[in-house]
């Protein structure tokens, strides 16, 4: 484990903690204005232990009688205080600590194991790491323009440009909206300018608005992170295994890295690893099926086009036709 991510993390705990105390503070100063009497029964209760010591030092023969009525008493001012507070429409627990994990209070642990906040927490910091290396700009669905494709029929491949891509837009507005942690994963195909980019984007900004998790990233980016700190040139951040865990892992570019037995090794491991945890992988490449099969293995090109979805982009360039008309 990363030393700096853990203590981001426990920053984050103690912060919780405080923030809880600071909150409870301000709770009791708004009682004591309102129901002055039930900071008068807290006062009272505070003073069971000083009664408690008592009755042991004076040895009472009737200790047990003693306990009863002192729990007795204790009993019923705390049903005095809930009345109170429910007359004026408080919750009977209104002047407890509330922890945002309330079964280990953040403390990040639950008998002397690590809880499942701290967990979550170790894994959001992972990710965090991951995307500061990814320069994550998100782009929306609304923005993506169907008009920069052809009507006409490509007499290459007889297939109507705007036709297909209106099917892909259509299928990754869909994508995003009913993902799921086990979602199938998608294979994006298509020369540079088509819109791949874009579209991955848009999927991770839907995704992230469903509260999951989401690394995006050039897989050029993310392997050379790998490789330098698989070999101890950078500082261990778990890079690797925060891409193998992240709910929905959007790897652009794959093809521009350098090509080496680590790469390639990397390569399956991400592929075939998160589709044998059922997480989904989203990847793109100008490449197209025969330049993938000499960059690569058999086996990562067949990874590719059996276990994800593909999808073929068609047109021409955007950018460039973009850049012609000035914009």
């Amino acid at each position: 484990m990363n030393s700096t991510i853990m203590e981001n993390c426990q920053r984050e705990l103690e912060r919780r903690r405080t923030a809880a105390v600071v909150r409870q503070a301000e709770r009791t100063e708004r009682i004591a204005r309102e129901i002055p009497q039930v900071l008068a029964i807290q006062k009272e209760l505070g003073l069971t232990s000083v009664r408690l010591s008592k009755m042991i030092l004076e040895k009472r023969t009737d200790l047990a009688q003693g306990l009863e009525q002192l729990k007795g008493a204790n009993l019923a001012l705390q049903a005095q205080e809930k009345e109170l507070l429910a007359s004026k429409g408080y919750p009977a627990d209104y002047l407890e600590l509330h922890y945002t994990c309330p079964a280990c209070k953040d403390t990040g642990y639950v008998n002397g194991k690590p809880c499942a906040c701290l967990t979550e927490l170790i894994r959001r910091e992972r990710l965090r790491e991951l995307n500061r290396v990814s320069n994550l700009e998100l782009c929306d669905f609304g923005s993506f323009q169907l008009g920069y494709y052809s009507t006409e029929r490509d007499p290459a491949t007889g297939v109507v440009p705007r036709k297909i891509m209106e099917e892909i837009y259509q299928f990754c507005r869909s994508y995003a909206e009913n993902f799921r942690p086990d979602s199938r994963g998608i294979f994006m195909i298509g020369d540079t300018g088509l819109g791949k980019t874009h579209l991955s984007l848009a999927i991770a900004q839907g995704v992230i608005a469903k509260g999951f998790t989401v690394a995006y990233g050039s897989a050029q980016d993310f392997l050379r992170t790998v490789e330098e700190e698989h070999f101890g040139r950078a500082p261990d951040q778990d890079t690797l295994e925060g891409l193998l865990d992240v709910d929905l892992l959007i790897l652009d570019d794959l093809g521009a890295e350098f090509p080496s037995p680590f790469n390639l090794a990397t390569v399956y491991n991400l592929i075939n690893t998160r589709c044998n945890r059922r997480k989904p992988t989203i990847i793109s490449t100008n490449l197209t099926a025969q330049e993938l099969e000499q960059k690569y293995s058999h086996r990562v090109v067949s990874r590719l086009f059996s276990l994800l979805d593909c999808l073929r982009f068609v047109g021409k360039d955007i950018r460039q036709i973009r850049s012609r008309q000035g914009r």
